[in-house]
């Protein structure tokens, strides 16, 4: 074992520091993925119309891959999102679909 990682194995709060990485890192994954939509959007605009029309209706494509199947996933959607996973919270399913038809939102 590295010393680098020499404190990972005598970590008293180990749990409660995993969840809340997983945590920030599922807010950074969504504000990437708002952003993306909105610039797709954007970009939509510039694109002559066979372009356009296909990047619009492939505005949702190839966001983040879902972490469904890993456990402390699994886990972090327990204890902090009363089971479900925040990708698919409604709020911010509104909240990309108001992106993606150019409306501005104000949490970004």
């Amino acid at each position: 074992m590295t010393e680098r990682y020499s404190d990972f194995y005598s970590c008293d709060n180990c749990e409660a520091e995993f969840i809340h990485l997983i945590d920030r890192l599922v807010e950074n994954i969504r504000h990437l993925e708002s952003k993306v939509v909105f610039l797709r959007y954007t970009l939509s605009n510039y694109l002559p119309h066979p372009d356009a029309e296909l990047l619009l209706s492939d505005i949702f494509s190839d966001l983040s891959a879902r972490c469904y199947d890993f456990p402390a996933y699994q886990k972090y959607m327990e204890k902090c999102c009363n089971g479900l996973d925040p990708a698919d919270d409604e709020e911010y399913c509104k909240c990309l679909a108001k992106l993606a038809r150019g409306e501005s939102v104000a949490n970004l």
